[in-house]
């Protein structure tokens, strides 16, 4: 992806700056703390998730057979669907 940015005369010098001190092109160097800020995104929103199935799980009242949780998650499913305002094509 190419894309322009506008950058105030500090940050652009700071972020030669810090290209410079990695030995990269400010190109490649920006390019780099992009991914890595949406690799620490993507964590974050995995962390966030495993400890929203935690504690749903925990909240599961024992001899919770499959069958009532699919009979549960329809029933979720089916008052979400009524709520919202756009349809899946």
């Amino acid at each position: 992806m190419n894309l322009t940015i506008d950058l105030s005369e500090q940050n652009a010098a700071e972020l030669e700056a810090q290209a410079r001190a990695a030995h990269m092109q400010a190109d490649r160097y920006l390019a780099q703390v992009v991914a890595q800020a949406l690799e620490s995104r993507r964590k974050t929103k995995l962390q966030d998730l495993e400890k929203h199935l935690d504690y749903m799980a925990s909240q599961v009242v024992p001899g919770t057979t499959e069958e009532d949780m699919e009979a549960a998650l329809e029933e979720a499913l089916e008052h979400v669907r009524q709520q919202r305002t756009w349809q899946p094509s």
